[in-house]
């Protein structure tokens, strides 16, 4: 099995004359098909967006073939993958990497370092006739060419889009260029009613994306982002990013109140089980102290026994005076030196449009 391993390892390390590819940058901004052939478990780490897990090994043979080059090294490693994989196994996992390239033309292929598993799928593929580039560097060079990108987030400017909540700022955001959506980006509109943190992306997957968004505004110097504290559900905002959104100019959007609940309940609340709504009041219970906890609890509790639209209205008026209102209030007071404009939508919209050169999308 040995001498089967060496001639194995030969014939694969041909798979250095094949091509290869190390654009990050055109990789993440042309979302190019990558065939991901790390392990489950791996790959469950976090990828770009338009990486697909077609494993060269599951988590199962990883593990035995890992034991494998811990105790003879690469030959036993090899021999140990030979083993595991016998001819009937390693044609199905050729054919669905056939399936996906024929979807996909022009795919690329990554592991976690450029290394063996893509040159072994690489050498496989060729002789099926597929001629399929390999990621120079594999899945840990993207992320550091992504988190290289983010650490150089500074050099643009910003200008930090605020409001109390319901108040339309995610809207208004996405009908400007160049803009970025933090909470869209994390899956998540940053605050306890704001999403389930067992949905988000894993760190690599959010900090992927935003060098995607970050590297498609290298042409402009100036970008709206809405105004976020540095946690986003289980997400951080990254550190360079966040610093200079901290020293930024503030532009505050203003509605009634009456529009913003309206928008908070059909954002929120509509169509949301009653169980999952008393739960994300629970998370703020301590900040709201026991009585005005019982007090909007017992206010939800009525709306959705009574369907009643106007209920929940009223459970959200005092959601939004005993507690978000006066947060905002709070951090808007610390940034007030830095406040240039405040306004309704349409005022906004336009001071944005016109003395900062933001488009319409």
């Amino acid at each position: 099995m040995k001498h089967l391993a060496k001639q194995f390892l030969e014939r694969t390390l041909e798979a250095t004359a094949f091509e290869t590819v190390d654009d990050f940058q055109q990789i993440l901004l042309d979302s190019i098909p990558i065939i991901d052939v790390r392990a489950p478990l791996e790959f469950a780490q976090g990828a770009v967006s338009s990486a697909v897990n077609l494993p060269l090994l599951n988590d199962a043979e990883r593990k035995k073939v890992g034991t494998a080059f811990k105790e003879g090294g690469q030959p036993s490693a090899i021999a140990k993958g030979l083993e595991i994989l016998p001819k009937e196994v390693r044609d199905v996992r050729v054919a669905r990497w056939v399936r996906f390239l024929e979807e996909h033309p022009n795919a690329l292929i990554c592991c976690w370092r450029g290394g063996l598993r893509s040159k072994i799928v690489q050498t496989w593929l060729h002789e099926t006739g597929w001629q399929v580039p390999r990621v120079v560097g594999g899945s840990k060079a993207i992320r550091t060419f992504c988190m290289n990108t983010i650490d150089a987030a500074g050099q643009y400017d910003y200008v930090v889009l605020a409001g109390r909540t319901g108040s339309g700022k995610t809207q208004l955001l996405k009908e400007l260029r160049p803009s970025i959506d933090l909470e869209g980006l994390a899956q998540h509109r940053g605050s306890a009613f704001g999403g389930d943190t067992a949905s988000q992306p894993t760190p690599v997957n959010f900090e992927s994306a935003l060098a995607r968004d970050l590297l498609s505004f290298q042409s402009t110097r100036r970008i709206l982002v809405e105004d976020e504290s540095r946690v986003i559900g289980k997400l951080a905002i990254p550190q360079s990013l966040f610093e200079k959104m901290a020293i930024s100019p503030v532009v505050v959007l203003e509605a009634d109140e009456v529009d913003r609940i309206q928008h908070i309940y059909q954002s929120y609340v509509q169509g949301t089980p009653e169980q999952v709504m008393l739960s994300n009041l629970e998370k703020i219970r301590k900040r709201l102290g026991m009585e005005r906890y019982c007090e909007i609890r017992a206010s939800m509790q009525n709306a959705y026994f009574t369907r009643d639209r106007e209920e929940h209205f009223s459970w959200l008026t005092l959601l939004l005076r005993y507690y978000y209102d006066p947060m905002y209030d709070y951090q808007l007071a610390r940034k007030k030196d830095r406040l240039i404009y405040s306004g309704p939508k349409s005022t906004v919209k336009e001071f944005l449009m016109t003395h900062h050169k933001f488009q319409t999308k």
